[in-house]
């Protein structure tokens, strides 16, 4: 047997899903800018200034950590978009 959903449910439980999806690419793509602009917050000194190497080696250590959860959230957003598609009402019988 199969447990049907009502279409209510299923609209919010896809309008949930694409703002989790959108939410994780936005995460994803903060943490691979974090890590890229190193330890530590506000503004920084010379001395304290990372170099051009040490960006980049940081930089495309994170990437594909950063690409797969973004790709994970643009298929969430995906799943949830079919999810929230409304099917169009049958009119009542006469």
């Amino acid at each position: 047997m199969l447990c049907r959903v009502s279409s209510t449910a299923r609209h919010r439980l896809g309008i949930a899903l694409i703002v989790f999806g959108l939410l994780t690419i936005v995460v994803s793509v903060l943490a691979v800018c974090e890590i890229a602009n190193g330890p530590g917050t506000g503004p920084k000194t010379f001395a304290q200034s990372r170099g051009y190497n040490q960006t980049k080696v940081d930089l495309q250590r994170s990437f594909p950590y950063g690409m797969l959860g973004g790709l994970a959230g643009l298929g969430i957003t995906m799943f949830g978009a079919r999810l929230a598609k409304r099917e169009p009402q049958a009119p009542p019988p006469a």
